[in-house]
């Protein structure tokens, strides 16, 4: 969990989750709005599988 929590990646999709919801709540509502929360949950889905599979990696040594 630590590791997942240092991520530059993840703390980006993190940071960039937070101005999603913004615009949510301020932007209109349309297909556009749709393609942005499938690609930021596609997007932290890959952070996270990759993050587990490095460490994943380093204990089977």
């Amino acid at each position: 969990m630590k590791k997942l929590l240092t991520n530059g990646g993840f703390l980006s999709a993190l940071f960039s989750g937070f101005g999603l919801v913004k615009a949510t709540m301020t932007g209109k509502r349309d297909w556009k709005l749709v393609l942005l929360w499938a690609s930021w949950v596609l997007s932290l889905i890959a952070i996270i599988a990759t993050v587990n599979d490095v460490d994943r990696d380093s204990t089977e040594d």
